[in-house]
């Protein structure tokens, strides 16, 4: 069971020319907006996890669910494991938003809840600037800004989880 050695492995350095990372920049961009957060939970329930019906018998959601959201929250992590490094980062327009966004939907409940209104409204509530520079960017904000978007992630989301917590 040898493993191929990690420089073969290895994604050529980000760049604007290449289209997958042209879409991928894209679209976590767009996660920033908690708008865009709502129409996909309403459009697309299926893919964050959000069952419109209660017919399932099975309550062993992990083992039972859409093949499509596990594959979407997968997606989402890859998505999240790599634009939180500074060498990537450095391309989001929001970098604040956009990572706390993808921390945030990292988390099944976070995805499930986001269907909700009172939780976009939480989500604005909280003030996700739309002028943080590159140097705001998760783990490296201001204390007191982080500090409080993080108590707003607690206030608003009320699920018990501690969505603000850092990763």
């Amino acid at each position: 069971m040898e493993q191929p050695p990690a420089d073969a492995t290895q994604q050529p350095p980000p760049t604007l020319t290449h289209p997958r990372f042209t879409l991928e920049l894209e679209f976590v961009s767009s996660l920033a907006n908690p708008y865009y957060l709502s129409h996909l939970a309403v459009t697309y329930p299926a893919l964050l996890g959000i069952s419109r019906s209660s017919d399932d018998n099975d309550t062993d959601n992990a083992d039972t669910a859409d093949p499509d959201a596990q594959a979407f929250a997968a997606y989402l992590a890859y998505l999240y494991s790599y634009w939180k490094t500074p060498e990537y980062a450095q391309f989001l327009t929001h970098p604040g938003a956009t990572l706390r966004a993808l921390r945030l939907l990292q988390e099944e409940t976070f995805r499930r809840d986001i269907i909700r209104p009172q939780v976009i409204e939480g989500l604005i509530g909280t003030g996700i600037p739309s002028d943080q520079g590159v140097t705001a960017m998760e783990g490296t904000g201001t204390g007191e800004q982080e500090g409080e978007q993080n108590k707003g992630d607690q206030d608003h989301l009320q699920d018990g989880g501690d969505h603000g917590s850092k990763t």
